[in-house]
């Protein structure tokens, strides 16, 4: 399985992390933004599942490169036959010879292989060990004439060698580098596409764990809000029993302040819900297995930036079209169809084959000599020649053609569509900063506003001169208000997180190198 190599910087120096146990480190101290990332890249499912994608590519990759391998072949039979020898087998021999026997036992070996110029090659030698009628009596002269003799039989039996080398070589059909290699580079293709779309997904699921973090930072957060709108609400219940007590207040004053009391545990358990859903979801999203009962851990609120820099478009544009791995897989896609393309307009043409072979045989009556009869013959036999093979109306080359053609526009459009969509995305999300940024001077304003306003409320309402429902709607505003600025700072730094995941250089600007090895 690929692996990956994830390492962390911070407060400037450079750690390698392995898999990260939450609930250990709950135990000490609140989770950090780089804990989750590094416990998701090693333990999310949906990751684990999408990096073997690019690991079984390779194995494909591999397989294919594998058609260029040699093979060696080997082999072995034997026939045995009888059959009456007829005139002609006759004259052949010279001899009669009522039942023509014979015995053959075969042996071959050799090697066999593609090169990528698209020849198929062979290198092959035979040995046959030939027993029958003729060899078994046929005598031999010893070639010399003036003191000639006879001497038989001869070969008995007869041992006779080849070795063989022969080359096919297509020279318009299957011819050259782009013809033969179209499957290793159709894979090295989708290896690429395959790393980009893992990179994707991990891009996804950290921009998915930095939104969740924000979220349960803002989570937390909100549920100090909320308790100091509780012990607001508590303390005005208190404070106007007593002056209930005293008669300074009627009842109704002290029923309206319940109310609020009530409201404000209503907005308490509501955030603690939210806070635990949080929770739920980054368990999912950094755990192979799944919880509930690890303890209330908590995380780290320290990357939760207010002092965001600006962004400079003119600069994060280009650098989408680098990085963005849903727009590099799309044009890598466009590369695979050219070569689909390359490769259908070869298969067009009709096959036209260069076939030659060279080959040395040899007599004797053993195996060895049978070999080294070789240095009695004066050169290899030898033949070349031409096959050709033209379809009649080549229709399955045409239609093939015109459907890789028809696919590589189709990934053209594609790559284009993705564009299209990738702008309106940066846009988008540009304008979501910008309107972020807006709110978050609106909502400080009106976070003191609300603060100034509850503060004068509780000082009007200790001279009597307002009620306790103004009070109590001061406590609501101000409660909301708090929270709105955490929601608001909240998106800010979210919309920030999107706009790197979508420009593709998320992890550098968490200062996460993710390596696979």
């Amino acid at each position: 399985m690929t692996k990956l190599l994830v390492s962390i910087k911070r407060a400037g120096l450079a750690l390698v992390a392995g898999a990260v146990t939450l609930p250990a480190l709950a135990q000490t101290a609140p989770l950090t933004l780089q804990d989750l990332l590094v416990s998701a890249i090693n333990n999310n499912l949906e990751l684990r599942a999408k990096r073997l994608d690019p690991e079984a590519q390779r194995y494909r990759l591999a397989a294919a490169w594998g058609d260029f391998d040699p093979a060696f072949v080997a082999g072995s039979y034997v026939l045995s036959s009888e059959h009456p020898q007829n005139y002609r087998d006759f004259l052949a021999t010279g001899s009669s010879i009522t039942i023509y026997q014979e015995e053959i036992i075969h042996y071959e070996a050799g090697f066999t292989g593609k090169l990528p110029t698209g020849a198929n090659y062979s290198l092959n030698t035979f040995v046959e060990r030939n027993d029958n009628s003729i060899n078994r009596k046929a005598p031999v002269f010893n070639g010399n004439l003036t003191n000639p003799s006879v001497s038989g039989p001869g070969f008995h039996p007869e041992y006779a060698a080849t070795a063989v080398f022969s080359l096919t070589q297509p020279l318009l059909r299957d011819f050259g580098l782009n013809a033969n290699l179209a499957e290793v580079r159709l894979n090295k293709s989708a290896l690429a596409t395959s790393e980009q779309e893992t990179r994707g997904t991990l891009l996804r699921i950290m921009a998915n764990v930095v939104g969740a973090y924000y979220e349960m930072v803002f989570g937390q957060e909100n549920i100090r809000v909320k308790e100091q709108a509780v012990e607001l609400a508590q303390n005005l219940v208190r404070d106007n029993k007593r002056r209930l007590d005293e008669g300074k207040m009627s009842p109704l004053d002290v029923t309206q302040a319940q109310g609020r009391l009530a409201e404000a545990r209503e907005e308490l358990l509501l955030a603690q819900n939210f806070l635990a859903q949080r929770r739920n979801t980054l368990r999912e999203l950094t755990r192979e297995n799944f919880d509930s009962e690890d303890g209330d851990w908590t995380v780290d609120n320290t990357f939760l930036r207010r002092d965001l820099p600006e962004l400079d478009r003119n600069r994060l544009l280009p650098a989408m079209f680098e990085n963005n791995p849903v727009y590099l897989a799309n044009v890598e896609a466009a590369r695979a169809s050219d070569i689909r393309l390359t490769y259908a307009k070869n298969q067009r043409w009709p096959r036209v084959d260069l076939k030659a072979s060279l080959s040395y045989n040899g007599l004797a009556g053993d195996w060895s000599p049978a070999y080294t009869d070789f240095d009695q013959r004066t050169g290899p036999d030898w033949n070349v020649g031409f096959v050709v093979n033209i379809p009649l109306t080549n229709r399955v080359g045409r239609a093939r053609y015109s459907e890789a053609k028809t696919r590589k526009m189709q990934a053209l459009i594609t790559v284009k569509r993705t564009e299209v969509q990738l702008l309106s995305a940066f846009d988008s999300a540009m304008r979501d900063l910008a309107s972020a940024r807006e709110r978050m001077k609106l909502v400080r304003d009106s976070v003191t506003l609300a603060d100034s306003a509850l503060t004068a409320e509780e000082k009007r309402l200790a001279s009597g001169v307002t009620t306790s429902y103004n009070v109590a709607t001061a406590q609501r505003d101000m409660s909301q208000a708090h929270s709105r600025e955490l929601a608001t700072l909240v998106d800010l730094n979210k919309a920030y997180a999107q706009l790197y995941a979508l420009v593709g250089t998320l992890p550098q600007q968490l200062k996460v190198d993710v390596k696979s090895e």
